[in-house]
């Protein structure tokens, strides 16, 4: 059975280490990285669902074909919580996440773990970057698997992504580790300008 596959940024994080809205700096190609994740999306030819509780980025987004912006219901209370609003239990669906602070993301990337993905679509599939999973940016089928586990780690566990992934068969995709950087701090982005 093949399964569609719905591109998903996760933008509803508060900042508080950046001190400023991450999805709305300026990415090296001229827009703001939320919209530059959106486009990466997009131009793999995902329908896109923005999961946020800003209602600037909404406003961003609300003129853009192929794609919805999502409301979560917890302020915000981790991107766990966020993907639990999506995930369902219904095995005709996976969603790749893909985090709006990964700025160096190119579309080879995204076309090699989609490819990977589509040879074992009952498995979720994760980027590595040679030291450590990035596991935001991933592929996650839906089915009762998945959503018993998701569940049991937001009613049982600490509601981290890490624990969910413990409870869930997934391989892992290497990817090159420039473009899976994760840009949290002031410090981080002035690295990555330099």
């Amino acid at each position: 059975m093949s399964r569609r596959l719905l591109g998903v940024v996760l933008a509803g994080g508060a900042s508080r280490r950046m001190g400023a809205d991450k999805a709305l700096l300026s990415h090296p190609d001229g827009s703001r990285w939320l919209e530059a994740q959106v486009q990466l999306l997009r131009s793999a030819g995902l329908e896109v669902c923005v999961l946020t509780g800003h209602v600037s980025h909404h406003e961003l987004l609300s003129t853009r074909k192929g794609v919805t912006v999502q409301a979560e219901p917890w302020q915000p209370a981790g991107p766990l919580w966020a993907l639990s609003c999506l995930l369902h239990d219904r095995d005709d669906e996976a969603l790749l996440t893909l985090p709006v602070d990964m700025p160096g993301l190119r579309l080879e990337a995204l076309q090699q773990l989609i490819r990977c993905w589509r040879t074992q679509q009952s498995r979720a599939f994760v980027a590595d970057d040679g030291s450590r999973l990035q596991h935001l940016f991933g592929i996650y089928p839906s089915g009762a698997l998945y959503r018993k586990a998701l569940d049991d780690e937001l009613t049982e566990g600490k509601g981290r992504w890490r624990g969910w992934l413990e409870r869930i068969p997934y391989d892992t995709v290497k990817l090159p580790p420039d473009q899976l950087v994760n840009v949290n701090r002031p410090i981080d982005l002035a690295a990555l300008i330099r």
